[in-house]
């Protein structure tokens, strides 16, 4: 077998862009204006749910259940509307709150016992485990999905929820909590002897990532109307994961970026071969991950030569002082 070369890479890199100005051309010159905004307006409702695991990722919590929070939530928005006829807006805090009390419930149950690969196991389970029991549930229609969801979520709700998120996320990086998720992220060992809570600070993390979440669970089931369990398995939560590995934990403006590529990249790549369509997609992700294995705003920073840096651990407890 001949070795990947340059040259080769050069080639493939080439011969996709090619197919995929042709598929660009061919495949979006009748595209509406209207047809578009709903496509940003489904990503402005994906980021949302991304940030929810960027606050989690940011504290060194890995999560491939995250789609089974989605839809938990999503689920907890539908019944209090369609059982329990309560309005459209009162569906958001019952929502907030499931996602609030899901986090809760994970953290309990693996957050605070396992830490990377074994977390991300144990999540993955645990959420194949809510998937399971909605399938064999007769109150949200098992198999066969939840229906009558009115279709109420508007364009401007999913970007004003969108924005109050950016924000959230964006206070919480630059406090002294986001320095001791940081720092548990680091090194949880070290964090703790710099006096962090470790165990309250992951707590924390879980329930407000878990929060936001419910909030684009509750967008999420409104826009959709009818939900099914399988829908919110492995394949929803790798799509989930894929933003804030993609963008990098350094600020949550990376999984903005990471989501954005993961969103757009399956359309932009459409050719007039459509089963090229995932082909195409995987390359481009294989080749970040190969060149930029940290994603685009690495969690460590590049250090200068010479020059020391102060661990998100010391910077944690200089400001507790």
């Amino acid at each position: 077998m001949d070795p990947v070369t340059p040259d080769f890479v050069d080639k493939v890199l080439s011969w996709s862009f090619d197919k995929t100005a042709q598929g660009f051309i061919t495949h979006y010159s009748a595209v509406t204006w209207d047809f578009l905004f709903d496509l940003l307006t489904d990503n402005a409702l994906y980021l949302i749910g991304a940030l929810g695991l960027f606050i989690l990722f940011f504290a060194g919590q890995v999560s491939l259940g995250h789609g089974a929070m989605i839809g938990l939530t999503a689920y907890a928005a539908g019944i209090v509307t369609v059982n329990w006829g309560w309005d459209f807006y009162l569906a958001a805090p019952v929502a907030g709150l499931a996602g609030v009390i899901s986090g809760l419930v994970f953290w309990y149950l693996l957050g605070l016992r396992l830490t990377l690969f074994y977390l991300g196991i144990g999540t993955f389970a645990l959420g194949e485990a809510f998937i399971t029991l909605g399938l064999n549930s007769d109150y949200i229609g098992g198999a066969l999905g939840f229906h009558g969801i009115p279709l109420r979520t508007e364009w401007w709700h999913v970007f004003i929820i969108l924005a109050f998120a950016m924000f959230a996320t964006w206070r919480l990086e630059v406090s002294r909590f986001g320095l001791a998720m940081r720092a548990i992220r680091d090194n949880p060992t070290v964090a703790g002897a710099m006096g962090i809570n470790v165990a309250n600070t992951k707590l924390w993390a879980w329930m407000i990532g878990g929060g936001l979440t419910g909030l684009g669970g509750w967008l999420y089931a409104h826009r959709v109307t009818i939900l099914s369990p399988p829908e919110f398995g492995i394949h929803m939560a790798i799509v989930y994961v894929l933003a804030p590995l993609i963008g990098g934990l350094r600020t949550f403006w990376g999984t903005m970026v990471g989501g954005a590529f993961v969103y757009w990249a399956p359309w932009i790549t459409t050719t007039d071969e459509p089963q090229w369509r995932l082909a195409f997609y995987g390359v481009m992700i294989l080749m970040l991950m190969i060149f930029l294995p940290q994603g685009l705003f690495p969690a460590t920073p590049t250090r200068s030569k010479g020059v020391r840096t102060e661990t998100a651990a010391q910077e944690a407890a200089r400001a507790a002082e």
